[in-house]
């Protein structure tokens, strides 16, 4: 016969899943927005303790999560068993900003087809929020609402099996973000952006997907004048830490 535990240990046990449960989730959304944003940077070290104190966890969270992303490429264990933010390539980020073209640009299409109820205001409220970020030189409020921007326009598409796909994209690149806003020659002035939303409001999928294409291959090409053969790197030892809301 099965040996019942006591009622105050059964509740304890259910009530101390949930916990753990609730604490990988935030550590987890945390890293995912930082990613993708571009919070994190390229060749950045992960310090488990830095993140569970400024997440107030134990690192036995935080070290499962960063397992976890290692295992989705979007960071790579060192030979040293670090785990930091990958320098990407040139082939390798030519590669997802091609892959970017053809997910991103059909997302595109799909939402502005749909053309769901006040996404064109949603997304022009965003574009607002960018364009003031950007005459700021708010490093972080650009970072984030371009994101913002993209992220809204393609859930307007309403597919189960793009935004995983394209959210993956992010999770890989997304850190190079904040290094095309050191770079002169990169047109960080959201006209691609605008060209979307007149594009929106007309209801032309095509000339939406232009832009968008046109946006992710000037940021590639931009990038790419200032990748180094082992990948993308920091003109200096450390980035900022940019703290964000997530």
């Amino acid at each position: 016969m099965p040996i019942k535990k006591p009622e105050n240990e059964v509740n304890s046990d259910a009530a101390e899943k949930p916990a753990r449960g609730h604490v990988h989730e935030h550590v987890l959304r945390y890293m995912r927005r930082g990613l993708m944003v571009g919070a994190f940077l390229p060749g950045q070290v992960m310090s488990l303790r830095k993140l569970a104190v400024g997440l107030g966890t134990s690192p036995m969270p935080v070290r499962e999560v960063l397992s976890r992303l290692v295992a989705a490429n979007a960071l790579e264990e060192t030979k040293g068993g670090s785990v930091r933010v990958p320098r990407l390539r040139p082939e390798k980020l030519t590669e997802l900003f091609t892959i970017r073209e053809m997910l991103e640009g059909m997302a595109t299409e799909l939402a502005v087809k749909k053309d769901p109820a006040g996404l064109a205001d949603e997304l022009s409220a965003i574009n607002k929020q960018l364009l003031v970020a950007i005459e700021k030189r708010d490093i972080l409020n650009c970072l984030s609402s371009n994101q913002k921007f993209h992220f809204t326009l393609y859930q307007a598409a309403d597919s189960e099996v793009l935004m995983p796909l394209i959210e993956s994209l992010w999770l890989q690149f997304g850190p190079t973000m904040y290094m095309s806003l050191l770079i002169p020659s990169m047109p960080w002035n959201a006209s691609d952006h605008q060209n979307i939303l007149a594009a929106l409001k007309d209801k032309n999928a095509a000339a939406a997907k232009k832009g968008i294409v046109h946006d992710i291959r000037t940021t590639c090409k931009a990038l790419l004048s200032v990748a180094g053969p082992q990948g993308l790197e920091l003109p200096f030892a450390h980035g900022p830490e940019l703290q964000f809301d997530y």
